[in-house]
């Protein structure tokens, strides 16, 4: 990978945190689900388990 594949990835991430950011909890909830992350009613799914402790901190 040279610098200019870098950059691009470095834009592409600092725009789908910008998106993030503004998305609602709702749709973040939709979002991990879809990824395969967490249900529908928001816990994590078994793979992902040890992130609870994470993001309960």
């Amino acid at each position: 990978m040279n610098d200019k594949d870098i950059a691009k990835l470095t834009e592409l991430a600092h725009e789908r945190l910008k998106r993030a950011k503004a998305m609602s909890k709702k749709e973040a909830i939709l979002s991990l689900n879809e990824a395969g992350i967490l249900t529908k009613k928001g816990k994590f799914m078994q793979a992902y388990i040890e992130l609870e402790e994470v993001v309960n901190k």
